[in-house]
Order: C-alpha cells, then structure tokens, then sequence
C-alpha cells in the first residue's frame, strides 16, 4: 500500500487529477478528423466537447456524495473501470452519435478522479500540508495543460483520432492497477445517509450557508472561469487578433501553462513558512494586477503576441498561488462531507468555466479587448470576495 505521505501517493493523485484535462486537450488536435471520418458538422463533433463538461459537472455532484456514503476508493475504482472502458469504446465508436454518447460516459468517470483526489487530501490532511498537496496536484494540472495538445498531435502523426482515445483507455487502465494494489480507504466516517435527499440538501445548504466555505468557493469560481475563459478565447485572439500560424499556437499556449507551474511550484514552498490565506491574498492582487495590465495592452492595440502573453503568464502564475489554498480553505471547516465539498468546487467551477467560456466567444469582436476585459473583471472580482467574505469574516473572528 501506498503511505498517505509519500511522493508515489502525490503521483498517483496527480494522475487522477489529470484525466479530465487529457480526456479533452488530447482530443483537441484530432476534431476535424472526427468531422472528416463521419461526415457530421463542427457543430456535431462540438458536441463532443461539450456534453463531456456537461457530464463531467454532473459526475462530481453524483461521486461526491456517494464517496461520503460507500467511500472514496471504491468510487474510484467504478470510475476508473468506466473511464477506461469507455476511452476504448470511443476508439471503436462507429457513428459521431455514438461518440458523443461515450465522452459523455467517459466524463461521468472522468470526475471522480479530480473530485477523488481532493476529498482524499481532506481525508488526511488540513490547513497548510492540505495546501501543499494540493498544490502539488495543481503543478500536475499545469504539465497536463502543456503535454495533452502535444500528445494529441504526437499519436496523430502515427495514427488517426482513435488512437487517441486508446491511449486515454491505457492511462485509465495503468491509474486502475495502481489504486486497486496502492490506495487504502482514507474515510474513516462514513455517512450511511450522506446520498439520502434530505441529508444531500441539508449538507449543501451547509456547505453554501458557512461563509468560509462560501467565500472560498466564489474565488475559485472566478479564478477558474479565468482560466476557461482563456482556454476558450485565447485560439481566436492568436489566429485572428497576431495573426499566429497554427503549428506555432501550442507555444502560446505553453507559455500560460508554464506560469501555473511555476506558481503551484512556488506555492508548495511557500506554505511551509506561510500561512496559506497570506499566499493568496497576494496571489489576488498579483492575478488583478496582470488582469488590468493584459486589458491596457489590449486597449492600445499592442500587435505583438510574446507581450501580450507575459501578463497572461502572470495572471496564470497567481492561478498556481491562489486555487490550491482556496480549495483548502473551502474544505476546512466541513470535513465531515469531504466528498460533496470536492464536488461542489468541481461543480461551481466547470459552471463557472461554462459561462465564461460561453460570454467570452459571444462578445468576440475580432480584437483582444473582451478576453483582456473579461479576465481583468474575474481577477478583480476573486479580489473583492476575499476582501467582502473572507477578509471580514476572519478579521471580525480576530476582534472577537
């Protein structure tokens, strides 16, 4: 078995936390192939995408009050057993509805690993070694971001789209073997109402209801709509807006991804010497900064990528100083439903990433200036809820 303190179980959250972002940033490069293959509509083949973060927010609000009732890890391994069935069921797909039909299956299985990792850190851990384990996980995110485009392009220069979705079902498979041998039951409670309505609506409740938890949640709802919104705008402003050739996109892109790196890497040394409400209150600031920095130069038109994408860097970097510690604190003061805390943060931010994703192609106006705007106004609002919510609330604690 794996020890809860060792560098093999950070891997092995870190796996289960990457699925969701290779499920859908592998598969980007190979979309117009689907398209080709079976004679459907970009708007068919989208569907693809989107129904996988429509199951993918609804997996989360199913795991994560069953894992507070049967446990997290045989939650993982039905996920798991899905994920991987599912990933080479797609590569078998015969119809693009029979596609869609399978991401969003592989998406209901896909969540449990995101939500999983987090309700186990919980499980063990609080306060700062909470932190530095999510932060560990989140460094994960950031490789994730960076290989899965790249791995996508790799397999398709040996083999079609479906060879894409074979490799997702290996990775399921690999993450199924190591946590049916390495991981042991982290819940030591649990709650044999915990999937009753009435026990599920009262846990919500409290959940929304604790400022804290409330507070912490809204920030990471704007900090990852941020962070969606810029996955969903960033292909149109570097094609349209700095006119970048196709094949040079993924440095771009690998540029933002590297700033979250570097930011949950410095977080995880941080929080050994600081407390982790200190780190992210100053990752706000620095996230708001950048934020209205990127609006300015997109205002004045600057025509060059690299400067456009340096204060994205930034505004990523604080990302990697300011989710790890806001999913912590949310899950502090409730750890007797752990599981449903991981799928409510899961849940509010894929919504949350849902509606950005959406406005920022809807105020597309063939300039940088609404992507800038809208990540410059999530920024300052993540701001502004520490400062109304968690601020006031700890600072009146400390008067008391």
């Amino acid at each position: 078995m794996i020890a809860p303190t060792s560098r093999l179980f950070v891997i092995m959250l870190a796996g289960m936390n990457a699925m969701t972002a290779l499920a859908v940033d592998s598969s980007l490069p190979a979309m117009p192939m689907m398209g080709q293959e079976f004679d459907a509509s970009p708007e068919r083949v989208q569907l693809t995408l989107s129904l996988f973060m429509f199951g993918y927010a609804l997996g989360q609000i199913m795991a994560g009050p069953l894992s507070d009732r049967f446990g997290r890890r045989p939650m993982l391994l039905i996920g798991l057993s899905v994920y991987t069935l599912s990933g080479l069921g797609c590569a078998l797909a015969g119809s693009i509805d029979q596609l869609v039909v399978l991401r969003f299956i592989q998406a209901l299985a896909a969540a449990t690993g995101p939500s999983m990792s987090r309700a186990i850190i919980r499980d063990y851990h609080g306060g700062p070694r909470a932190s530095h384990m999510l932060s560990s996980v989140q460094l994960a995110m950031g490789f994730a971001l960076v290989a899965a485009p790249i791995v996508g392009s790799l397999i398709l220069s040996f083999a079609n789209w479906r060879g894409i979705f074979v490799f997702l079902g290996l990775f399921g498979a690999i993450l199924l073997a190591v946590v049916w041998w390495g991981l042991t039951e982290s819940l030591t409670l649990p709650d044999p109402q915990a999937a009753h309505p009435a026990r599920l609506l009262k846990n919500i409740v409290a959940f929304f209801g604790n400022r804290i938890c409330f507070g912490y949640a809204l920030i990471n709802g704007f900090i990852q709509g941020g962070l969606l919104a810029f996955i969903s705008g960033i292909p149109f402003v570097m094609t349209d807006v700095f006119h970048v050739a196709p094949k040079n996109f993924g440095f771009y892109f690998a540029m933002a991804a590297t700033g979250l790196i570097f930011g949950a890497s410095l977080n995880r040394r941080l929080v050994r010497r600081k407390a982790p409400e200190w780190i992210l209150r100053r990752g706000l600031f620095v996230q708001a900064t950048a934020g209205c920095v990127l609006l300015v130069i997109a205002w004045a038109g600057v025509p060059s990528p690299i400067v456009f994408m340096l204060p994205v860097m930034a505004y990523s970097f604080s990302q990697g100083l300011v989710m790890p510690n806001a999913i912590a604190g949310a899950m502090e003061p409730l750890p007797y439903m752990a599981g449903l805390a991981a799928a409510l943060l899961g849940a509010v931010q894929m919504g949350s990433g849902g509606v950005t994703g959406y406005i920022v192609n809807a105020l597309y106006n063939g300039t940088a200036l609404p992507l800038a705007g809208l990540l410059a106004l999530l920024a300052c609002c993540g701001l502004a809820s520490y400062h109304l919510v968690i601020y006031r609330k700890t600072s009146s604690a400390v008067a008391k």
